[in-house]
């Protein structure tokens, strides 16, 4: 496919492509359209700008499966700053630092299984928001404004019905 050689678009903001892109897709000669209208490295900034905005759940299934292996409990113990153990009180990891002193990446250490958990089911409960959203942008029909909303979230709409 033969691509223009000079952006029609100067200046354009990854969102108005992928808007502009996912237009001319809607049609029967979508890519005959798109090639016609839009540079390759156009095409290529709407791609990663629509990749990046579907959630890695992949991803975050595979952090949360490697947090649930994590033993519970971590701590770092009483008067050694630099051991961390887990429940039972079996050493888990040496900072090669002991003593009674105050040590941070122990700190980070100790409190990281607790925070991943915490962070993780922040992130689904933001994508599922941010889903519902999408959804009644969508379905709106002609009764909402949707580009106002559309340019608050970063969303185009329709691009979830390319994944």
């Amino acid at each position: 496919m033969t691509f223009r050689e000079t952006s029609a678009f100067p200046g354009w903001t990854d969102w108005q492509l992928a808007r502009e892109v996912l237009h001319h897709a809607r049609f029967s000669d979508g890519e005959e359209r798109i090639a016609e209208r839009f540079t390759e490295e156009e095409v290529r900034r709407v791609n990663r700008y629509l990749a990046g905005s579907r959630p890695d759940t992949a991803r975050l299934d595979a952090i949360e499966t490697r947090l649930k292996a994590v033993p519970d409990g971590w701590r770092q113990r009483d008067g050694d700053a630099g051991l961390i153990e887990d429940a039972d009180g079996h050493p888990i990891a040496i900072l090669g630092t002991s003593g009674d002193v105050r040590l941070p990446l122990g700190e980070f250490l100790a409190d990281a299984p607790d925070d991943t958990r915490w962070l993780a089911q922040q992130l689904r409960r933001a994508w599922a928001q941010l889903d519902k959203l999408r959804d009644r942008i969508d379905d709106a029909g002609s009764l909402m404004d949707t580009c106002a909303v559309e340019t608050a979230i970063g969303y185009v709409r329709g691009s979830r019905e390319t994944e």
